[in-house]
């Protein structure tokens, strides 16, 4: 049961390291927990029975926090895509200027000095 939850682990964390909605800092988390795991110099002093304990903590919190994280991501952003309507649209009549000239709403008397037509 321990190895089904193991693999099922890394293979969302292999899905979300290619992810490109999960932020690159966060990427770095799974990075930080393999070279905890590969370097030799440990966090805390490495006694007989615990030599691998710490290494499997750091380990499975750094994961467990980049699943938890990453998976926020992905929501997050399919939600934003989900609530956007696609739509199209086209102007049916422009806005024309008034015709007097846009001096407002009152209508004025005609100019007597004015040419007629």
């Amino acid at each position: 049961m321990a190895l089904f939850a193991f693999l099922r682990r890394l293979a969302s964390v292999v899905y979300l390291m290619t992810h490109p909605d999960v932020p690159l800092r966060l990427k770095t988390l799974p990075v930080l927990a393999l070279a905890y795991l590969v370097f030799p110099k440990d966090l805390f002093f490495d006694l007989r029975p615990f030599g691998l304990i710490d290494d499997l903590i750091v380990v499975t919190v750094l994961l467990g926090i980049f699943t938890s994280r990453g998976w926020y991501h992905i929501e997050r952003a399919k939600k934003g895509k989900d609530d956007a309507i696609p739509t199209a649209f086209e102007v049916v009549e422009p806005d024309a200027e008034p015709e007097d000239g846009g001096g407002g709403d009152e209508e004025q008397p005609p100019d007597e000095d004015a040419p007629r037509p």
